[in-house]
């Protein structure tokens, strides 16, 4: 509940146990974003997902920290399919 301008400063002061995103199948062309283009990245871990028979995904992230970043390459691309 609440505004973006909320959500933001909940984020940025780690008080932020998880997030549940609910992704719909439609494009909106304009809005306020929820993350910010710029300040700290944050990583998030994928705890639950399910989709319902109307095509919304529901997602829930849990955050763990800042992200650690590693260059792809084709190496470490086919090794997982």
């Amino acid at each position: 509940m609440g505004g973006t301008t909320f959500i933001r400063w909940l984020l940025d002061n780690d008080l932020v146990d998880e997030i549940n995103l609910f992704t719909y199948p439609l494009i909106l062309g304009q809005g306020m974003r929820l993350f910010p283009e710029t300040g700290p990245d944050k990583a998030l871990e994928l705890v639950a997902s399910r989709s319902t028979a109307g095509g919304v995904i529901i997602q829930a992230y849990r955050p763990t920290g800042r992200p650690q970043y590693r260059t792809a390459t084709m190496e470490s691309t086919e090794t997982r399919r």
